[in-house]
């Protein structure tokens, strides 16, 4: 049952809608109307307390990662990101859904990476992020990735933060866009391409950092004197504007016609949990892989343990160590 599934809807993500990365020159027309919106909109949660993840995220260890969210057109509908995005995936139909906003101190660099992706009628938080990463390793839900464009810009002046993106594979060197960058940005298909985020300042800033923050710590702007870690009204760190790297994340669903996008939003087409466990099953089956089937998916010790011990990312931190 799962492979006819399957035949009715290879052809609405194929593999050749990945997306060429588009580099990006210019992103905003006025990129301080952007900086001044930013500053405005302070101060920033730490990452963990924006997630909700203090257990996992908070705590000592907890990084100088602050984050937001627009929802303005300034964003939304920036020219530039929608025009790339129809030039990088040969799409007709852009939707925008989201913008992100990063603010990162000086942190060690990030793990090369896909990003999180969205499943026709199963994504998070429905689905456990641990499941939805582990069918991208697998190649085996394609035909049900929802295909979408991520738009990137950066404002980073100081030390560090490039961005590395395997556009041609992960067979190749990736590419490289180092600091300073302010304005400049990429559009690519960040749920296929692997990518990371260098190392931001310097080692001596780093260390200064680590250790001493927790999940209530906020990023607050500070004027002429730049930015500010704060635990209430208690300065932690002051960083300089030089030292924190801005970037902002858009995201948007983009389709080739409207017949594709009918195609997305045609609900018996949706995956279920149900379908998924018979897709898994059929594939460790052939791989001579005995199972029990869960009676939970998305929260079986044990099934996760035989998804994670057979799909595996196919790159990593460390297969990108020998590019550097």
């Amino acid at each position: 049952m799962a492979r006819a599934h399957a035949a009715h809807v290879e052809t609405l993500r194929p593999a050749t809608m990945q997306s060429m990365p588009v580099r990006l020159e210019r992103v905003f027309e006025d990129p301080d109307a952007v900086i001044d919106l930013i500053r405005a909109r302070a101060p920033y949660q730490n990452l963990a307390a924006y997630h909700g993840m203090q257990d996992t995220l908070g705590g000592a260890r907890t990084m100088p990662w602050f984050r937001g969210q627009f929802q303005d057109e300034l964003f939304l509908q920036n020219p530039c990101w929608l025009q790339s995005a129809k030039e990088a995936f040969s799409a007709r139909i852009v939707r925008p859904f989201k913008c992100i906003l990063n603010l990162n101190g000086p942190m060690p660099g990030g793990a090369v990476h896909v990003d999180l992706p969205v499943y026709r009628g199963f994504s998070a938080p429905v689905a456990p992020v641990w499941l939805l990463m582990n069918m991208t390793y697998s190649g085996l839900f394609l035909p049900w990735m929802v295909p979408i464009a991520s738009g990137l810009a950066w404002f980073h002046r100081g030390l560090g933060g490039e961005f590395e993106y395997w556009a041609d594979g992960t067979g190749a060197p990736p590419r490289i866009e180092p600091a300073p960058l302010w304005n400049n940005g990429v559009m690519s298909d960040n749920e296929f391409m692997w990518h990371s985020v260098g190392a931001i300042g310097t080692p001596e800033d780093r260390k200064r950092l680590a250790g001493i923050l927790d999940a209530g710590n906020c990023l607050h702007y500070a004027g002429d004197a730049g930015w500010e870690i704060r635990d209430g009204t208690r300065v932690l760190a002051s960083l300089a504007s030089t030292q924190l790297r801005i970037s902002l994340l858009w995201k948007a669903y983009v389709f080739l016609n409207e017949e594709h996008l009918a195609s997305f939003e045609n609900p018996a087409m949706d995956l279920t949990p149900g379908t998924v466990v018979d897709i898994y099953e059929q594939d460790l089956e052939s791989r001579g892989v005995a199972v029990r089937r869960p009676a939970d998916p998305l929260h079986d010790a044990a099934w996760r343990r035989v998804l994670e011990d057979n799909y595996r990312p196919a790159f990593g931190q460390q297969a990108a160590r020998q590019y550097r």
